[in-house]
């Protein structure tokens, strides 16, 4: 009776599961390999404008998809984005197959906003490279100094940011933060550098250029108030965007555990009924204190090796299969086709057989027998319903702690643990060929972190390690302690980055990624996270075959206002 009611209640969760297309806000839908539709949620009848989308061909309604762009889809081993223009909205498709399945998942995200916003920072990027020609048409501050700092030049928009005296002033006195340790870098760097800072509730980028011949350095500033507020509304819509991403992936990780499950129950059915059959005839018999004593100890034994996989190979397995058929029907028992294969799952040697013979009743045995080897499979079954609830379960608290630790500001947080969500998330992405190397210091302590944010740098940096692989490398993740700070390196054996575009990495909008596939933010935005945020440090080192990105952060920090 427990047994029943625990494949209902379990039943009952696999129909709850089901609910899930209905409560995703995008565009959900179900192709077989003709692309076919056989499931649509509402959402996507919706875009469609569409009461029913089932029996339809997914390339007639995704505007640009031919026979060609199809073929390539069901026969690419990742899961593939298709764009597409719908309702004059721009949405990103996603199509994922699951492990041993005919049938794909399509994931729509509503890109608009984040293609508006791309469209809005190029056409500022241009019209920013035409200001600079020349000083006073700049509408930004232009000035140039001598090699202490001295202010000889200065255009109109310096002038009025600054006031009219500045000429003859020094610009490490001026320009908010400018210490003589930053004065030292610029004036000694080959390279251009950035220097942010807040001024009268706007934010300015002053770029230095040291002009080795002149010995002037020249500097370019810019109100980036709204550049900044756009580039957050974009952090925004790409994390709404990469939301969808990382949804669709968990579906994906979440349906091969449900399916498991639901093949099991299923199955469990049959399996109960057979046992109560078995369970009658055995309890009709007359049995000894031996006999019931080998109930419980076969039992038991059923019990622990449910959760055991056998290690045998096909031949052998077979061969022992077949010889536990030929002693069946030597002795005249009931020969049933799964009696063989639960023994051979048990562990049952034909020595065990014959001593077991010799201690009880034969009929009594037979009973007991066709009882151990009929209950074993529905105790096999519960192992892989709780295993496939378990993985399920692992996810979802997985993704409850990726995503709300922001929800309080500076918490003390587990390290590893954020780590290891983080993996989890990322799970669908890391294919078979991606060896992940978990290198954990066990004195590694908590720190105060804003978990969310660092929660979004390891997605980030893991998110680019695993693009390098091309699916087939190892990713190790190494960290330790030493002098109040933590250190975290993630290592993969990809290509490596081009010693040419290494020092840029960090910049914002800066990619080496395809158009489309990168906007220049993740790795700006997890310098800010770091450094930034969180007084810490991020660096990377790389060469063909191991690239390094270097975190270190301390074990406390002050919560910013």
């Amino acid at each position: 009776m427990g047994i029943t009611n625990q494949s209902h209640s379990l039943q009952k969760e696999i129909e709850e599961l089901a609910k899930f297309p209905e409560m995703n806000p995008g565009p959900v839908l179900r192709l077989n390999r003709k692309a076919e539709v056989l499931l649509a949620n509402s959402a996507a009848r919706k875009i469609f404008n569409q009461d029913n989308l089932v029996g339809q061909n997914w390339m007639d309604l995704c505007p640009g998809l031919d026979q060609d762009e199809w073929n390539e889809i069901s026969t690419c081993a990742v899961d593939t984005g298709f764009e597409a223009d719908v309702s004059e909205r721009c949405y990103l498709f996603t199509h994922v197959c699951p492990e041993d399945s005919e049938n794909f998942f399509v994931f729509g995200s509503d890109v608009t906003q984040i293609k508006l916003i791309e469209r809005e920072l190029e056409q500022q990027r241009a019209s920013l490279a035409n200001m600079a020609r020349f000083p006073d048409m700049n509408p930004g501050p232009v000035l140039r100094l001598k090699d202490d700092g001295e202010i000889i030049l200065s255009n109109k928009a310096a002038i009025e940011l600054f006031g009219a005296n500045i000429k003859g002033g020094n610009w490490k006195i001026l320009c908010p933060e400018m210490d003589q340790d930053k004065w030292d870098h610029i004036t000694t760097c080959d390279d251009i550098t950035y220097h942010e800072v807040n001024m009268n509730d706007r934010v300015y980028m002053f770029t230095h250029t040291k002009d080795f011949q002149s010995n002037f350095t020249f500097v370019f500033g810019a109100d980036i108030t709204e550049q900044k507020k756009t580039e957050n509304s974009l952090q925004q819509a790409k994390k709404m965007a990469t939301l969808g991403t990382l949804a669709a992936g968990v579906a994906h990780e979440l349906n091969n555990p449900a399916a498991a499950t639901k093949r099991a129950s299923q199955i469990l059915k049959t399996k109960l009924s057979a046992l109560e059959e078995v369970h009658i005839k055995l309890s009709q018999r007359v049995l000894s204190d031996e006999d019931l004593a080998l109930i419980k100890l076969l039992e038991k034994r059923a019990l622990n090796q449910s959760s055991v996989m056998n290690e045998l190979s096909a031949l052998a397995r077979s061969d022992r299969e077949a010889d536990i058929e030929d002693w069946l029907d030597d002795q005249g028992f009931d020969n049933d086709l799964d009696m063989a294969p639960s023994f051979v799952d048990l562990q049952f040697s034909l020595d065990e057989l014959d001593h077991l013979l010799s201690k009880h009743d034969k009929d009594n045995l037979g009973a007991i027998l066709n009882w151990i080897a009929t209950i074993f499979p529905v105790y096999s079954l519960l192992t892989e319903v709780s295993e496939g609830t378990s993985r399920i379960s692992e996810i979802v608290i997985a993704l409850k702690n990726y995503s709300f630790l922001g929800q309080a500001n500076v918490l003390k947080i587990n390290l590893h643990e954020g780590l290891d969500n983080t993996l989890v998330i990322l799970r669908n992405k890391i294919k078979v060929g991606i060896k992940v190397v978990r290198d954990y210091d066990k004195n590694v302590p908590e720190i105060m972190a804003y978990g969310s944010e660092l929660n979004q740098v390891w997605t980030n940096l893991l998110d680019n390690a695993i693009d390098a692989m091309n699916g087939k490398g190892e990713i190790k993740i190494h960290t330790s302690y030493a002098n109040g700070k933590v250190c975290i390196e993630i290592e993969d054996n990809g290509e490596g980055i081009p010693a040419e575009v290494l020092p840029n990495i960090f910049d914002p909008f800066f990619t080496t990624k395809s158009i489309g596939n990168g906007t220049g933010l993740g790795l700006s935005t997890s310098y800010g996270i770091i450094v930034e945020k969180h007084k810490g440090e991020l660096s990377a080192t790389s060469k063909p075959g191991k690239t390094i990105f270097k975190t270190l952060l301390p074990v406390e920090i002050e919560e910013n206002d």
